[in-house]
């Protein structure tokens, strides 16, 4: 895996992303339209739980040797984080908080548009199986760029010998 120039923009915005994205989450969206419930109430000890395991592929990420020297994340791991940072931000816009009411109270995109509450609902599931998957690809992408950086192995592909 290569180092690209959004390595660095990742290796200092996935420590913001880490801990911000989990707070938007529970607490922003209600401040740009969606209609407070009981996330509102229950957010802080999601949003400490949330808050921890998203540190986790930031840590890991300090024990690539290359990686730390260039203060720069792979390739690979930019691409993961990117769009699981995109799906948390469309988690949050679409999530709808259902309360003791019958129906689900509004979510973001729900005040803005008239979109409705099936379809939120479903746009947020989606986004909340890519968050699985794109966390998951950050932790193994992590995790290998650990191993490469250990393994000695360059981040630049080696010379090649002149043709004779």
């Amino acid at each position: 895996m290569r180092f690209a120039r959004s390595g660095r923009f990742v290796y200092v915005a996935q420590w913001v992303a880490a801990i911000g994205l989990p707070l938007f989450v529970f607490f922003g969206r209600v401040e740009i339209g969606a209609q407070p419930g009981w996330l509102v109430i229950l957010g802080p000890a999601y949003a400490a739980v949330a808050i921890a395991v998203s540190l986790i592929p930031p840590l890991l990420t300090r024990f690539d040797g290359e990686g730390r020297r260039l203060r720069a994340t792979r390739l690979g791991y930019d691409v993961a984080a990117i769009i699981l940072w995109s799906a948390s931000v469309i988690g949050a816009l679409t999530l709808t908080d259902a309360g003791d009411s019958p129906e689900p109270l509004r979510s973001a995109l729900m005040s803005w548009t008239a979109v409705s509450a099936g379809t939120s609902s479903t746009v947020f599931t989606t986004s909340a199986a890519i968050i699985v998957l794109a966390y998951l690809a950050t932790l193994v992408l992590a995790i290998t760029g650990i191993v490469r950086g250990r393994s000695g192995k360059s981040a630049a592909p080696a010379p090649t010998p002149p043709a004779a």
